[in-house]
């Protein structure tokens, strides 16, 4: 068979040695497509149960800690803090924030860098939290008292800080989780480089199975060598089941172009929120301290945010795709089936060959 690179002296040697590389080749296929399609599934639900999650955990929080901070600026400003405090919408609400932070600790892709961040985002917030229950100490005990407002003006700096503020290092969280989510996409396995190992031993199989074929009609005068042929399908079969692999691929990178949608909607809703408590603030901060003691409060430029709907929507999405590419990844025992089928096949093509050389 010099027609494929193999050399023998007889007939019965060149049909051993066909037989003998398409196992080879056979087992390559399914070693390789199995190993390729694992890579894939595991990298589908790390990001359908680690790396979407933990972005959205980070989201719900920095969304929960706006809300609570207008909300207290809110209870102050309408003087209901003489009678609730901040209110049951501000505890809800820094519950919420903590809870997300909990869960991120359990779901994150990041890293030990996250770990820290997280447990300093959590030190913040008790200080946070402490100050807010000082401002409402103050208030109770005089609500025209300045101490309240600088209390309130002071927790408030503590969240939006630029450098160093909880809404700050939960950027550089998110930031971080973002950048764990493209490592799964693009790194190890889930490089496109990867994808060649199985592809190329797949062609080559295809190759041997075609030049034996012809080996066979030429030498034994046969148009076609029916167990031969059926190995040729099951290879075929294979090679489609593998589109899965594409498939889950391209319902990972749907999932962080979703996923980009929804920091981008989530975040026009928090600034929204986050500009009507600096008004709020604002407003408190001006009528406690008219010289502006607390420093200024500047609630920035108006904007309409997303609705309701449109969050849950572009949630849906990032969890669907997410869910497709775990759901699509990986169908092993399908290529088991038709690897198995095409090795059991080929001896059935060649034996009766090779009997006949006895």
């Amino acid at each position: 068979m010099a027609g494929f690179g193999i050399r023998a002296g007889t007939t019965r040697a060149t049909l051993w040695r066909s037989l003998v590389a398409l196992e080879l080749a056979l087992a390559a296929v399914l070693g390789t497509a199995v190993w390729a399609a694992q890579g894939t599934r595991a990298a589908a639900e790390r990001v359908r149960t680690h790396a979407v999650p933990s972005i959205m955990h980070i989201l719900a929080a920095h969304a929960a800690l706006v809300e609570a901070d207008e909300a207290a600026a809110g209870s102050f400003r309408s003087g209901a803090a003489g009678l609730t405090g901040p209110g049951e919408r501000y505890q809800n609400q820094i519950a919420l924030a903590g809870q997300s932070l909990t869960q991120l600790a359990v779901d994150s892709l990041a890293g030990a860098g996250v770990g820290q961040g997280i447990q300093l985002v959590q030190g913040q917030l008790a200080a946070y939290s402490a100050l807010i229950e000082q401002a409402d100490a103050h208030y109770r005990q005089d609500p025209a008292s300045v101490l309240a407002a600088a209390d309130l003006w002071s927790a408030s700096r503590l969240l939006h800080m630029p450098e160093g503020g909880i809404l700050a290092q939960l950027d550089e969280l998110l930031a971080a989780e973002r950048r764990a989510l493209e490592g799964q996409l693009t790194g190890g396995r889930m490089a496109p480089g990867w994808v060649a190992s199985w592809i190329v031993p797949v062609v080559v199989l295809l190759t041997l199975l075609v030049a034996t074929q012809v080996f066979l009609s030429r030498r034994f005068r046969r148009t076609v060598n029916v167990p031969l042929l059926a190995a040729t399908v099951a290879v075929l079969a294979l090679t489609a089941g593998m589109s899965s692999d594409f498939a889950a691929r391209g319902e990972m990178a749907a999932t962080r172009t979703a996923g980009d949608a929804l920091v981008g909607v989530w975040q026009a809703r928090i600034d929204a929120v986050d500009r009507r408590g600096q008004q709020a603030l604002g407003e408190l901060v001006a009528k406690a301290c008219p010289d502006g003691c607390a420093g200024p409060v500047t609630p920035g430029a108006a904007a309409e945010p997303p609705g309701e709907a449109t969050l849950t929507a572009h949630i849906r999405d990032v969890d669907g795709h997410a869910a497709a590419a775990a759901g699509t990844a990986g169908r092993q025992v399908l290529l088991v089936i038709a690897a198995l089928i095409a090795m059991a096949l080929v001896p059935l093509g060649l034996f009766p060959r090779i009997d006949e050389y006895r």
